[in-house]
């Protein structure tokens, strides 16, 4: 029988799923980082390895598709053609590489073209048409990452820090809320904290404001946050002429007021809205040819 991988590999872990040549899920694996921009080929190499054993898999009865982090973009191709390689010296016959971003929009269109945005820590754009990948977005926290949760959490901090300088009141109970989830005792402590912490603890400041949408500040972030996305869409509108997009992301993933005041403005512009149709890892099978 000749078995099929799909397989995710992230910054920080690797998901796979073993199928049989019926598509049925045989089981699960978990392991170490994938993205060559983050660990070495070996270490690359050692994942794969770990996840043949652990299916007790002969790699030669074995297809498998790959979607990595860190394989997107200008410049990357290099590290395509060197997971490429890997796959060779272990053995793999018949295999495909990618980027995670390229096997997320399989998940979202099968093998339909069409649009993806992602909004979690930070924020990004993909689309695919006739097998070309497009990104817009996705310069990091310092160049980009507008609509994101940093962005969110940020424009938060700054907001409070801002009201300082205007000699204006700042909401006590969303002065308490940051101090609590920074474990921090006041203003004076809260600005070294930002200073000092990385971008995805400043993101868990976002949901301080997506719960207080009460507050006009909260209002205003989140429409900014609705109003970069929603540009984020139209950005890859304007190179592929698409008109269907799927969402990544916890903060317009999960049902959030972003995820739905985003839905209402991309339906004011006739831009149909995907729902997830497959996993991560079985998209990346879809990188196989028939």
């Amino acid at each position: 029988m000749e078995y099929i991988l799909g397989v995710d590999g992230g910054g920080t872990k690797t998901t796979a799923t073993l199928y049989n040549d019926k598509m049925e899920v045989l089981g699960h694996f978990l392991g170490g980082p994938m993205n060559l921009q983050v660990v070495s080929g070996d270490k690359v190499k050692e994942v794969f390895e770990n996840m043949l054993n652990h299916f007790n898999l002969e790699v030669k009865s074995v297809k498998i598709g790959v979607g990595a982090a860190g394989a997107a973009g200008a410049g990357r191709l290099e590290d395509v053609e060197k997971l490429k390689s890997i796959l060779k010296d272990i053995g793999f016959k018949k295999y495909s590489v990618s980027s995670d971003a390229h096997i997320g929009l399989l998940a979202i269109h099968g093998k339909s073209d069409g649009m993806m945005i992602i909004s979690g820590t930070g924020s990004i754009g993909f689309a695919v048409k006739d097998s070309i990948l497009y990104r817009k977005g996705g310069w990091g926290h310092i160049l980009g990452d507008e609509g994101s949760g940093y962005f969110i959490g940020l424009s938060l901090g700054k907001k409070l820090f801002q009201s300082f300088d205007r000699d204006e009141n700042f909401p006590e109970k969303l002065l308490q809320e940051i101090l609590k989830l920074t474990n921090t005792k006041d203003s004076g402590e809260f600005l070294k904290w930002i200073y000092k912490n990385d971008k995805g603890e400043i993101a868990k400041l976002s949901s301080i404001v997506l719960k207080n949408t009460d507050y006009r500040m909260c209002q205003e972030i989140i429409e900014k946050a609705v109003e970069d996305l929603k540009d984020l869409v139209l950005h890859l509108k304007k190179v592929t002429n698409l008109n269907s997009v799927g969402f990544v992301g916890g903060i317009i993933e999960n049902e959030t007021i972003v995820r739905k005041k985003l839905l209402f403005e991309l339906k004011k512009l006739s831009i149909e809205f995907v729902e997830r149709k497959y996993t991560n890892e079985y998209g990346a099978t879809l990188l196989l040819e028939d």
